[in-house]
């Protein structure tokens, strides 16, 4: 078959395929569709959990959809009884430091890729990108033996580094790439008033920035907030244990308390999820307005 009759018959086929199931993808009970099934893939099993965090350990096995008796104790035991509240300060505490620290360094290294040309700047642009690009699970040898030599063992600080390593190259090229999205005009404008370029920055730059720093922060601190795998590596009591850390510990070696960790997974996501439910314009708007941009 020549190279034409095969384009002939793959563009017949193709416009048939179009005709037929198109009305069907371009349906707007299509697209509900999708999202409802989406919706209760995650729904679904938080939902679960949130129904075995109202039960006692010893009830977990009776499988209601509703708990029989429900019951707060679990919640007490988790954050009293166990001392959870501490791995609930040391991950506010984590993400809070991570988040100041990344959007510290990530706003003005964005802007500065963004408006000058430097020698090799491009090829240190990369070069921070594929630093996160690498798996951080072959770096978990050198990460352990590095804190263990400067005694930073089972300490935050020892997670906060790990972190503002982890999420400060992203959040580089997101402020890089909205700093772009800004006209340049705007700030030589500022210079022919008198501004230096610092001033200029602070006073045009960031001002203009600010739904692009609000969704650096707000990612920061959620990716921080669930970081699992340094800290498991690092951490090994409530000391300086975070969340997602924590909540392992209900895992036994013989036996799991499943309503103890359905409740200690609850507490560990609900603050997540406020602040995607009263922020998520900013994560939007943030990311539409030119973070995504290149």
């Amino acid at each position: 078959m020549s190279q034409a009759s095969s384009d002939e018959t793959y563009e017949r086929i193709s416009y048939q395929t179009r005709q037929r199931f198109g009305d069907i993808v371009e349906s707007p009970y299509a697209v509900h569709l999708v999202a409802i099934i989406a919706a209760l893939t995650v729904l679904i099993p938080l939902l679960w959990a949130l129904s075995n965090s109202f039960k006692a350990n010893e009830a977990i096995y009776n499988l209601n959809y509703l708990p029989a008796e429900p019951t707060l104790d679990t919640y007490r035991s988790v954050l009293f009884g166990e001392q959870y509240w501490k791995a609930v300060l040391n991950t506010f505490i984590i993400s809070t430091t991570t988040t100041i620290a990344v959007v510290v360094l990530a706003v003005p290294a964005g802007y500065a890729f963004s408006r000058f040309r430097f020698p090799f700047d491009d090829y240190i642009f990369i070069g921070i990108l594929f630093s996160r690009l690498f798996p951080p699970i072959g770096l978990i040898v050198p990460y352990f033996q590095v804190l263990s030599t400067a005694n930073l063992l089972n300490t935050k600080t020892g997670i906060i580094i790990a972190n503002i390593y982890l999420w400060l190259p992203l959040m580089i090229y997101l402020m890089r790439n909205f700093f772009i999205s800004i006209p340049k005009a705007l700030d030589e404008s500022a210079l022919v008033d008198g501004c230096t370029r610092f001033q200029a920055f602070l006073k045009v730059g960031i001002p203009l920035a600010r739904p692009g720093i609000a969704a650096v922060a707000i990612l920061t601190f959620l990716y921080s907030w669930r970081e699992f795998l340094f800290a498991l590596i690092v951490s090994s009591d409530l000391t300086s244990q975070p969340l997602s850390v924590a909540v392992f510990s209900f895992v036994g070696d013989v036996s799991i308390y499943w309503a103890s960790l359905s409740a200690a997974s609850i507490i560990a996501i609900l603050p997540t999820v406020l602040i995607v439910i009263f922020f998520q314009q900013y994560i939007v708007s943030g990311l539409t307005s030119g973070a995504m941009k290149g």
